[in-house]
């Protein structure tokens, strides 16, 4: 006799996309449920955002190859990120007759009570609901990652305490400018020489030449002060005895809050752009993104403090408070 089919077993399907940040945000969810997944690839037409305005609750704004992988048998559950996909899940739910779940991450840039969950962090201007939650750090694949022989040998003559310095870059109204971030690094190759520690700097894919450039004239001939480390980033992070993290990457931060480590905020500055959207409001924006948002949250919550005055704190993991809630809406996908 054949066994019933399991009915606890929701089908469901991740919406990734074609920035590396949001499709881990999304993984990390999907892989946390513990349950099977599918994922669809969405690929956009050039002049999406028109299709989107013209057919907010249909999938014209993806090429043909995006849209053939949308088809029966159709998902219980549909998780998602950002602005574009959201007519495609709302698509995805009227083809399913209304019985497709949806839940969204960030900042959907439409009303929340279009979904049955939303996943925000402090920075977007997410209205509150029941059906939102916002999570005290961003999302993050956080895996322990050994150390290879040659980047257990690379890292093992350097002094402690290891200081991390990790450079993000330019992002929407805000700048980095290059000798604020000089004058952090020869400062933490200070704190660092006076501690007998070192002190590593690394940048990312955003990280401006001309800014990697200033800092190691910065730090050139420094003793105590590691370059260009040939080291992967997870293997850096979980090295580290204390992190300064460019104030630009909301991503870079959570990673290094989650560590526990002392953590401090390399200052960014509006750029003209930010200066005339979210200059002119009292407060935080209520229309963008607004970083200010996000760091007054830490500040608050005592996960991070400054160059001179790393600070750490307790944070339940974001990726277990999101999976919790999507495990408690997924029970109800097949009833």
């Amino acid at each position: 006799m054949s066994e019933p089919p399991d009915r606890h077993r929701p089908r469901i399907w991740v919406l990734l996309g074609s920035r590396v940040g949001d499709n881990n945000q999304l993984l990390a969810l999907a892989e946390a449920l513990g349950l099977p997944f599918e994922t669809r690839t969405m690929s956009y037409r050039r002049r999406w955002i028109r299709w989107l305005r013209l057919f907010p609750k249909h999938p014209f704004l993806l090429d043909r190859r995006s849209r053939r992988t949308l088809g029966p048998p159709w998902p219980d559950l549909v998780i998602g990120i950002g602005r574009r996909s959201v007519a495609v899940a709302r698509w995805i739910r009227r083809r399913n007759h209304g019985k497709t779940k949806l839940v969204r991450l960030g900042n959907p840039r439409a009303d929340p009570k279009l979904f049955d969950l939303v996943l925000t962090t402090p920075q977007y201007p997410v209205p509150e609901g029941e059906n939102v939650i916002t999570l005290p750090l961003s999302m993050g694949r956080h895996r322990s990652i050994d150390a290879s022989p040659d980047e257990a040998q690379w890292l093992a003559p350097l002094p402690r305490p290891h200081l991390l310095l990790s450079l993000g870059g330019v992002t929407r109204f805000w700048a980095l400018a290059n000798d604020t971030v000089a004058d952090c690094g020869i400062r933490l190759a200070k704190r660092a020489a006076d501690a007998g520690g070192t002190l590593i700097v690394v940048g990312s894919p955003r990280t401006a030449p001309a800014t990697v450039a200033e800092v190691k004239s910065a730090l050139a001939g420094q003793p105590n002060v590691a370059l260009d480390p040939p080291v992967r980033f997870p293997v850096l992070l979980a090295d580290a005895d204390e992190h300064f993290v460019t104030a630009d990457s909301v991503s870079m931060i959570s990673e290094a809050v989650m560590t526990g480590k002392p953590v401090g905020l390399v200052p960014v500055e509006l750029d003209e752009e930010g200066r005339q959207e979210l200059g002119r409001e009292q407060g935080f924006s209520s229309d963008f993104r607004d970083l200010r948002r996000f760091w007054a949250a830490l500040e608050q919550r005592g996960l991070a403090g400054t160059v001179g005055e790393p600070r750490a704190g307790a944070v339940e993991d974001p990726v277990e408070i999101a999976a919790a809630a999507v495990k408690r809406l997924s029970g109800d996908c097949v009833e």
